[in-house]
């Protein structure tokens, strides 16, 4: 299996903060995102508070892959998730996407190969997400 991280939502550790932060306080969304954003420190802060028990924090986001693989691997992934979306683009070749809710999930539940090519894509590009892959990444 191979997996390619084709895109994915900006910023997804300053909306996890976002996220977090507007059940404790007053201020819009719109103000917290802005506020944040001017203080990156503040961001690893908040997200390294955060509990996954309450895994919604983690859907506002999307990450699309393209993945070659064979159609048993997607479809092992698929049995596993209802929350991974697939689009066959023809023989070997699959977009499959999700938020980083899902991708944990699946992650603490299968630790498989796509787990792990999963994790490391989606750390390459958010290294402060590594905390919620424990376990998976090596």
């Amino acid at each position: 299996m191979r997996l390619k991280l084709l895109a994915h939502t900006p910023d997804v550790e300053t909306l996890i903060a976002v996220s977090m932060l507007t059940t404790t306080s007053g201020a819009k969304p719109s103000t917290l995102y802005q506020r944040l954003k001017a203080k990156p420190g503040k961001v690893s802060e908040v997200v390294g508070r955060a509990e996954t028990q309450h895994g919604n924090i983690l859907e506002h986001n999307r990450f699309t892959w393209l993945v070659e693989a064979s159609e048993p691997e997607v479809l092992a992934v698929l049995e596993n998730s209802r929350f991974i979306n697939t689009t066959r683009l023809g023989e070997g070749r699959w977009v499959l996407s999700c938020n980083l809710r899902a991708a944990v999930e699946y992650s603490k539940l299968h630790g498989d190969e796509f787990s792990r090519l999963v994790a490391e894509s989606i750390v390459g590009v958010e290294p402060g997400l590594r905390r919620f892959f424990k376990g998976v990444m090596g």
